[in-house]
Parts: structure tokens; sequence; C-alpha cells
């Protein structure tokens, strides 16, 4: 008589794999590996691609058509989450297609309700965070973000979006993801490397208490590496299934070894910009006239810092909004979103 695992191979022999490289499905093979689970050793069923062979085949057959990953970097109010919302074409709109934006710092729905009332359908903003009550040192009751169950909300909704991208059914088109405030997902990364991984802090606000005292030496900076390029992993695999992805982040002050400020960095990650193929800058700027005294307008312009898909770009200018005083603000937003020059 066949035993349980047996049963399961059997159940797997006809199970099929989404290839969502090439739109097909294919029968998946299985094996069982037995792993320790509480003291005990469990057989899991593990999938494995039929023939290697076919997936490098499936690659040389299919062309992404989209390789925008793309970095957004400047001080608040400049226009990051505007043109990305302002992306979309008339007929993509009208389509039902969706920019989905996971909303770290609040601002995309703060542009989708201000800006994009006409087609807030197409624009969904989700807040990560996870929120409890714990306790402080004398006992009272504080309100803090549960960093760890943040960082497991966030890696689901990624999948979630994954699994829209790549297998859509009936559901609108998933256009552009866009990841607010990526400075955020860093302090949840390096947080959950306190708390969970290290447990020197009970909460978010205890990790903020001069932990390297705390932890000395044991500081494990890969652990908080790891944690947040989870998702960098995500934003190229959703890359792949042809979404827009963006990640916008802010200044940070750049320092040398005495601790005297010396320019500007993207506050992420160090080596997020080796994972990104565009990266723009944002500026603001005072337009002063032939006196030199403020003219009353003001230039709100991007640069392209990296464009590893199309270097015509580099080091090129675009001014999204003009500002003056006593007039409404004129939006140009960025053209190459829209027409696809990117």
């Amino acid at each position: 008589m066949p035993n349980l695992n047996d049963l399961k191979k059997e159940a797997k022999k006809d199970e099929q794999r989404f290839d969502p490289a090439t739109g097909e499905t294919t029968p998946v093979a299985s094996v069982d590996e037995t792993v320790e689970y509480n003291g005990e050793l469990k057989s899991t069923p593990k999938p494995i691609a039929q023939s290697v062979w076919d997936e490098i085949v499936s690659a040389g057959e299919t062309v992404p058509n989209n390789m925008i990953l793309c970095g957004l970097v400047g001080p608040e109010g400049v226009g990051k989450t505007g043109i990305v919302l302002d992306s979309m074409t008339d007929e993509e709109k009208k389509r039902g297609d969706v920019i989905f934006v996971l909303d770290f710092d609040g601002g995309g729905q703060t542009t989708r309700v201000t800006h994009h009332k006409e087609h807030a359908n197409n624009i969904r903003c989700l807040n990560p965070n996870v929120m409890f009550e714990t306790f402080d040192e004398d006992g009272e009751i504080r309100e803090a973000i549960d960093y760890p169950a943040t960082h497991r909300r966030v890696m689901k909704i990624g999948q979630t979006l994954v699994d829209w991208a790549a297998k859509p059914g009936d559901k609108p088109k998933l256009h552009s993801v866009l990841f607010t405030a990526i400075d955020l997902w860093d302090e949840v990364a390096k947080n959950c490397m306190f708390i969970e991984d290290l447990g020197t802090a009970p909460d978010g606000i205890g990790a903020k208490v001069k932990p390297h005292e705390q932890v000395g030496l044991r500081f494990n900076w890969q652990i908080r590496t790891t944690r947040f390029h989870q998702l960098t992993t995500i934003a190229r695999t959703l890359m792949s299934l042809g979404v827009r992805v963006y990640f916008e982040t802010h200044f940070k002050d750049l320092q040398d070894k005495s601790g005297t400020v010396i320019g500007k960095k993207a506050a992420w990650e160090k080596h997020t910009a080796n994972y990104l193929n565009q990266i723009l800058y944002f500026h603001k700027k005072k337009v002063r006239g032939e006196d030199n005294k403020p003219t009353g307008e003001t230039r709100y312009e991007v640069e392209f810092v990296k464009c590893k898909t199309n270097a015509d770009l580099l080091d090129q200018r675009r001014t999204i909004m003009v500002t003056k005083q006593n007039a409404s603000p004129e939006w140009f937003g960025l053209p190459e979103l829209r027409e696809g020059g990117l």
C-alpha cells in the first residue's frame, strides 16, 4: 500500500508551473526535501524545473517590454511622486490600468487625493506600517511601529504584486509600482536587525536609544542589507514582468571621516544604486534676474544621473513644474515617462 509521501509524489506529477516569461504552463517535477522543524523531521515537496535548458531557450525567445527600475532622489515637495502618478497615457487610464503605491510616508495618498481626483481609481495606495502597543521602562503603554510585522507585511504585499503581474486574469493591468520614502524601508530593515535578529531592543523606540552601546561589536549590517534588498529582489521581478518600478527617497548629508558635511547623497542602503537602471535627481531652483534679485519664479527640475536604457538622456535636465508669485503653478511632468523614452 502506498504511503502518504508516495501519494504526494503522484499528485505532484500533474501539477503545472506558470512561466511569466512565456505566459505558458509546463509540468512541474517534484522532489521531497527533508527539513527539521521544532525538533521533528518534515518532508516537504519542493518544485523543480523539468529542464534548465528549456528555461535557457525561453530566455532567448522572450524580450522584456520594460526595463524601468528607477530611483527618484530629492527633497520634499519637488514632484518625485507627481511624475510617477502622471506617467499614464489617457488610453491607459481609460483602460483601467493601475499605479500601485506602497506609501511609507503618505505622500502617494496626498498626491492622489489632491491632484488626481479625476482618475483616482487608477491609483491604489497602501500604508505598509503595522502598529502595536508596548510598554516603556516605567510600565507605561506606548504605541510604536511593529517593525518585524511591517517587514512581513511588505513581503506579503510584494509577493501579491508579483502574482498580479504574472497572472493578471481579469484584474486590471499593473502599470507601475512606486515605493515612497525608501529611506523609511531602510529603517524597517535596520530596526528588524535590532529587535528580531540581535534581540537588543523591545521595539522601534527602544532601538533608537544608543543601540551601539548595547550591541558593541555584535553589529552585523549584512543582516540589515539582506532584509533591505529583499524588496529590491521583488522590484526586479516586477520589472521583468513588464511593470515599471520606482524607488523614491530623499537626500542625506555626505560626511568625510572627520564628520564634516561635504555634500549630499541618496538616503538608501549604499549598494542600492547598483541595482537600478535609472536614477533621477530632483532640484528646486529659484530664478534670479539680471540684478541677481529673486524674480518670484521657482523651477522644479529633474536631472538624469543614471540611465542604462537611454544614454542620450545622461546629464540632461527637464523642467517638470514652474511656480510664480500670484499665479497658478504650471505642471509639465516628465514626458519620457508618459511617452516611453526613458
